[in-house]
C-alpha cells in the first residue's frame, strides 16, 4: 500500500505543470469612456487601475468586482512635463495633510480598491516627502502600491519599504504603440522577463487593439507554463537584494 501511495504521489508530481514564471497585467486609465466597461470581460486574473472622479469609475469597479477582477486606484500625480494629470491630482506644493486628504477622498470614491498605482507622477514619485504622505496613508489602509515607473529616479518603492507597504514596479509598457507587431514584441518581452526572473508586471490601456490582443493571447499562457496572477501577488513588503527587475523604457 505504501509503495502504491508513493507511486501515485510521484505520478501526481510529474503530471503537475511546471511554472515558468508569473505575470501580472494592469490595465490603466479606466473610467473615462463607456467602452472601458468591456475591459472587465478580459479572461483571467487581470488587474485594473481606475481613475478617480471619472464618469465610469464606480460602474467599472462594480463590474470588475462582479467579474472577480482586482481593482486599483490609478492616482493622478504631478508630472514633470504634463500639467493635466486629471481631477484629484496630488502635487508637490501640497502639505502632507493635503496629500493624505486628497488620496483618502480618491480611495473612498471607488469601491473594492485593493491597491494603488500612479497616473503620470514623473515629478511626484521622485520626491521623498510627498511619497511619505502617500505611503503613510496606504499603510494605514493596508493597501499595496505599484510604481508605474514613469521616472527612472522614482523613490516610491524605497519609501514604501520604510512604511511596510507591499510594493512592486512596472517592467513593460505593452501598448505605447498599438499595432500588432509592437503589442506582440512587448508581450513577448514580458514573458521573457517572467521566465528569467520568475515574475514580471506589464501595464496596458483599454485601447480596442490592446483588449483584442489580450483576449486572444491570455488564454494561451498556460501552454507556455506562465501563470497570470493579480498584481497584488507580485508585491513584497520590503526591497531585498536582487528583488527589483530591470525596467524598460519609461512611458
Amino acid at each position: 500500500m505504501l509503495r502504491l501511495l508513493a507511486t501515485l504521489a510521484l505520478l501526481t508530481c510529474l503530471a503537475a505543470p511546471v511554472s515558468a514564471g508569473k505575470i501580472a497585467i494592469v490595465i490603466d486609465d479606466i473610467g473615462n469612456h463607456k467602452n472601458d466597461l468591456k475591459a472587465a470581460l478580459l479572461p483571467g486574473n487581470v488587474s485594473f487601475a481606475v481613475l478617480p472622479y471619472t464618469p465610469y469609475a464606480r460602474a467599472f469597479a462594480l463590474r470588475a468586482h462582479h467579474q472577480q477582477k482586482q481593482v486599483l486606484l490609478h492616482m493622478p500625480m504631478e508630472a514633470i512635463e504634463n500639467d493635466r494629470p486629471g481631477p484629484g491630482v496630488v502635487t508637490a506644493d501640497m502639505s502632507n495633510a493635503q496629500i493624505k486628504l486628497q488620496l483618502v477622498n480618491a480611495l473612498d470614491s471607488i469601491p473594492y480598491v485593493t491597491g494603488v498605482n500612479n497616473h503620470m507622477g514623473s515629478k511626484l514619485t521622485q520626491l521623498p516627502m510627498p511619497m511619505q504622505a502617500v505611503m503613510e496613508t496606504l499603510a494605514a489602509r493596508k493597501l499595496f502600491f505599484i510604481d508605474s515607473r514613469t521616472s527612472e529616479f522614482s523613490v516610491a518603492e524605497q519609501i514604501a519599504g520604510q512604511f511596510g507597504v507591499r510594493t512592486s514596479r512596472r517592467h513593460v509598457f505593452l501598448d505605447n504603440e498599438v499595432d500588432q507587431n509592437y503589442l506582440q514584441q512587448q508581450f513577448d518581452q514580458l514573458l521573457r522577463l517572467a521566465k528569467r526572473d520568475g515574475q514580471a508586471i506589464g501595464i496596458g490601456h483599454p485601447y480596442p487593439e490592446t483588449l483584442s490582443f489580450l483576449k486572444q493571447h491570455l488564454p494561451e499562457l498556460q501552454k507556455q507554463g506562465i501563470e497570470l496572477v493579480f498584481v497584488s501577488e507580485l508585491t513584497q513588503a520590503t526591497n531585498q537584494n536582487g528583488y527589483l527587475l530591470p525596467v524598460t523604457s519609461a512611458k
